[in-house]
């Protein structure tokens, strides 16, 4: 990658560009992390789980999501970038160890590694505060992982509800950030190339959850056990399917031009559409997993099944009226 124009200007978007290999390291932690989450939901696969897994998952994502904003507006792989990604890997490796029980007994890992990370997209976007350009994004994105960071924390030291209030905050805080920055998105526009392409790339990672899924489904018994040969099935069918979904038909990772308000607003909903479709994605992969188990097919787990697929397919459709 070639390093960018004179400080006080923005960041020059560079043709073609994709993900580095850095990048690809960097998921890899979001693989093992989302893998430790999925697990964790198949053991504990009822309303109480789906809960736990729904607060750990958007937060954890939620990350993924604020690295790769600021690496698509402004990373040149300089070295302290490289430095401040590494430290970003540690804190998403802590909470994947935490992501198996992330409210209760490893809730100090999971905080821990949100406080940390969120600290780290502070000093990220602070490393970048040449680019006058930008300063009002920076400054924003700067105070909202800034006070994340307090809330994750805190909420390390609280128990039962005060945890959860404090953990809520800085979920909503994340739910509301591309509003927060919404003014800011025409005059620093993320890469049009380069974002939809690291979105299609944490879509193939949430898809191999789901394939591994089916390996842990014949786990549990086999071809010749009739519920784990059914889960691995189906696992594996709608995982193709969602695939070429996905990539043929809505085509999701299509490049996002931003050019005015009406282009981040569209942008914005681009995003969100996810939401939905990693969720379903991740939650059918655990489901596969789940319904493994002989007598595991019960009303309550099915009804969670089906609602992972009409989350999956319910994002699909949004992403489709967003095309560009």
């Amino acid at each position: 990658m070639t390093p960018s124009i004179q400080p006080g200007h923005l960041p020059v978007h560079a043709h073609g560009r994709k993900a580095t290999w850095f990048e690809l390291f960097f998921d890899l932690a979001f693989v093992v992390a989302v893998a430790q989450l999925s697990g964790a939901y198949a053991h504990h696969y009822d309303l109480s789980g789906a809960a736990v897994f729904t607060v750990a998952f958007l937060a954890m994502w939620w990350c993924w999501l604020g690295h790769t904003f600021h690496a698509t507006r402004f990373d040149q792989e300089f070295p302290r970038q490289r430095l401040v990604g590494f430290g970003q890997i540690a804190a998403v490796s802590l909470m994947g160890y935490g992501a198996s029980a992330p409210l209760d007994d490893r809730a100090w890992a999971f905080g821990g590694g949100m406080a940390v990370f969120k600290l780290l997209l502070v000093l990220a976007h602070l490393n970048e505060r040449r680019w006058r350009g930008a300063a009002g994004l920076i400054r924003v994105y700067a105070v909202l992982y800034a006070a994340q960071a307090v809330l994750w924390g805190a909420g390390i030291g609280l128990s039962g509800a005060g945890r959860l209030v404090c953990w809520g905050l800085a979920l909503a805080l994340d739910l509301a950030s591309p509003w927060m920055v919404a003014r800011h998105t025409a005059a620093v526009p993320p890469h049009p190339e380069h974002l939809p392409e690291r979105f299609g790339l944490f879509t193939i990672i949430l898809l191999g959850e789901g394939l591994a899924s089916v390996v842990h489904a014949l786990d549990h018994g086999g071809l010749d056990h009739g519920s784990s040969a059914l889960a691995a099935g189906v696992g594996l069918v709608l995982s193709c399917v969602l695939w070429q979904a996905y990539f043929d038909r809505v085509k999701g990772h299509g490049e996002r031009h931003v050019s005015d308000a009406t282009a981040g607003r569209r942008l914005r909903l681009w995003a969100y559409a996810h939401v939905p479709l990693y969720m379903g994605i991740a939650s059918m992969a655990a489901g596969n997993v789940a319904l493994a188990a002989p007598g595991a097919l019960q009303l309550g787990s099915g009804a969670l099944y089906v609602g992972g697929l009409m989350l999956a397919v319910g994002g699909l459709v949004l992403l489709g009226r967003e095309k560009t």
